[in-house]
């Protein structure tokens, strides 16, 4: 938001931070649209809470150097009175969601869970996919940098399977049902690290992360289906473990059976082109994109031929 001195402004927003200050007023970080910040001094006799949504209207104005909003008035968008569509599409507004057709993505995924020929693989898949099926159609599949959006965990897994199902039909030697089931399940327990509506992680995702949850709910479920001692059981957790290949990035394991090194190799694609296509979306033919994080923070010209 480029502020103006002396501008009336009236917007929503999610409060990220805010800091002790000396004034009367103190500065709060709000996100008002993806990655877009501002910064809003708050009365002191007005206490707002962290991780929360508001709307805010309020004065331009410089404080110290920089521009600020200085507020007139800060609600809770839930004290509104607003209908739960309206704070969705508000939230969505902030969040950047992207519109999603989910369904198509639900029907697939399940189609292909329907085909898993192996006993065992199938049941466990099932199993974890049925337990966690209404928050994984929901839930971003990331707090900032791919899929940062509602039904982004669906999305990505959803192309992430087209692609493993293009390596299974290009290439010998692959399991199919290894992959399907390895792809479906190894970012499952986004819905426990990350915040639905908020691009936060949660405790669980700060402490333990998605990789050692979605290892030990594969050790439960096995156990519980008696499977725990059984090869699939340990190739499936051994896909998950290493998806992200390396240590620095989460995995303990580096890709050891050929199925793994495919989850990983279509996990990367995707984490990395969906969030290009979407930065080239923004951009003007003949100019370059923003820094993109995920690729090394390079930047992409949107050439001529570009669709």
């Amino acid at each position: 938001m480029n502020i103006e001195i002396n501008k009336r402004y009236t917007f929503y927003g999610y409060m990220v931070n805010s800091s002790s200050s000396l004034s009367d007023t103190y500065p709060v970080n709000m996100m008002i649209k993806n990655n877009e910040y501002v910064i809003v001094r708050v009365n002191k006799s007005i206490n707002i809470e962290k991780n929360k949504y508001y709307k805010v209207t309020g004065i331009g104005t410089i404080y110290k150097d920089r521009y600020h909003i200085l507020a007139e008035s800060i609600e809770c968008i839930d004290d509104l009175g607003l209908s739960e569509f309206e704070i969705e599409n508000i939230i969505n507004n902030i969040l950047g969601n992207k519109m999603i057709d989910y369904i198509k993505y639900q029907e697939f995924i399940e189609k292909n869970i329907d085909e898993i020929n192996n006993e065992i693989l199938k049941n466990i898949t099932l199993e974890i996919y049925n337990k966690y099926k209404d928050d994984f159609l929901n839930y971003p599949a990331a707090s900032k940098f791919h899929h940062a959006y509602k039904h982004g965990l669906v999305y990505h897994t959803y192309n992430m399977l087209r692609m493993g199902l293009t390596y299974v039909d290009v290439y010998e030697n692959i399991n199919k049902d290894l992959v399907v089931s390895g792809i479906i399940l190894h970012d499952m327990m986004k819905v426990k690290e990350i915040k639905k509506d908020a691009p936060e992680y949660t405790n669980e995702g700060k402490l333990l992360g998605h990789i050692s949850m979605i290892s030990n709910e594969i050790y439960n479920t096995a156990s519980k289906l008696g499977y725990a001692d059984t090869e699939e059981a340990l190739l499936l957790n051994h896909i998950v473990i290493a998806h992200h290949d390396e240590a620095e990035f989460g995995s303990p394991r580096n890709p050891q059976i050929l199925e793994a090194l495919i989850v990983h190799l279509c996990d990367v694609a995707d984490a990395r082109i969906i969030p290009t296509i979407e930065a080239l979306e923004k951009t003007n033919v003949g100019e370059y994109t923003e820094q993109i994080f995920v690729n090394n923070k390079n930047k992409y010209l949107k050439h001529k031929l570009s669709k």
